[in-house]
C-alpha cells in the first residue's frame, strides 16, 4: 500500500521550472488554486526546494558521530493535512512542525546524524528514517502511508526528486501547468532531471484531460502506463 502520487508542476513550453521567471507569464495564485483540486492530504518536496522557499536559512550543525541507523518512523501528531521533506542528509532546520497548517515529516536516510531526530523530536516534528546511503523513495511513501495514513500525495519538488521517483515507479499521475513562456536557459532546472541514463526510453503516458486556464495557460493531466 503506498500514495496515489501525482506530479504536479508548472513549467515553460520549454519544461523549465524556475518560478521566479514564470511569475511573469502566469496570474497569482493559479498553481495553488489547481493543485487544490488535486485533493491530495499531503505534498512532498526535496531538499533545495524545501530549503529555498521553507526551511530555515542556517542549516542544522551535528555534534554527534552517531547516525540515524536503522529504519524507525517517529509520528509527533496526526493531522489532517501533511508537508514531506525529502532530506537524505538531514542538513534542515525547522522552526516549528507546522508549514501554513500542514503537519511536517521529515524523512531522511540512515546516513542522517543521529542528533538531528532529538532535534526533530524537540520541536514537535515527525520523521521517517529509511535507505542507507540515500533515502528509499519506495519504502518511505509505504510508512508514510502506514503511519500517517497519506492516500494522495502530491508531488512539487524540483527536478532530481520528481526524477527520482519517476525512475522507482512511484508517479501514478502528472499535472502540469503549462505557462504561454519561454525559457531557453541551458542551466536552468526542469520537471523532470537526474534520471540514471540507461533509461533510454521515454516513460509512456495517457492523456486524461486538458483545459485552459487564465492568460493562455494549459493545465495538462496524464496518467503515467
Amino acid at each position: 500500500m503506498r500514495p496515489y502520487t501525482i506530479c504536479h508542476m508548472l513549467s515553460s513550453i520549454d519544461g523549465r521550472i524556475d518560478g521566479a521567471v514564470l511569475r511573469r507569464v502566469i496570474p497569482g495564485g493559479l498553481y495553488e488554486s489547481t493543485g487544490a483540486r488535486l485533493r491530495g492530504d499531503a505534498w512532498v518536496c526535496g531538499r533545495t526546494t524545501m530549503e529555498l522557499h521553507f526551511a530555515e536559512k542556517r542549516r542544522f550543525r551535528s555534534r554527534s558521530r552517531s547516525r540515524a541507523g536503522s529504519r524507525s518512523v517517529h509520528v509527533a501528531r496526526r493531522s489532517a493535512s501533511y508537508a514531506v521533506s525529502i532530506d537524505t542528509l538531514g542538513k534542515l532546520r525547522w522552526s516549528s512542525g507546522d508549514l501554513d497548517g500542514d503537519h511536517l515529516i521529515c524523512v531522511v536516510s540512515q546516513r542522517a546524524p543521529g542528533d538531528y531526530l532529538t532535534y526533530l523530536r524537540d520541536r514537535g516534528i515527525s520523521y521517517v528514517v529509511t535507505g542507507r546511503t540515500s533515502v528509499d523513495l519506495a519504502s518511505a511513501v509505504r510508512l508514510l502511508a502506514r503511519h500517517f495514513g497519506i492516500r494522495r500525495l502530491l508531488l512539487e519538488g524540483g527536478g532530481n526528486i520528481n526524477g527520482g521517483f519517476l525512475q522507482a515507479h512511484l508517479v501514478d499521475e502528472v499535472s502540469l501547468l503549462l505557462a504561454p513562456g519561454i525559457d531557453g536557459r541551458r542551466e536552468a532546472p526542469t520537471v523532470f532531471d537526474g534520471v540514471n541514463p540507461s533509461l533510454t526510453n521515454a516513460v509512456r503516458l495517457t492523456l486524461m484531460s486538458v483545459k485552459k486556464q487564465k492568460n493562455g495557460t494549459l493545465w495538462i493531466r496524464y496518467k503515467v502506463i
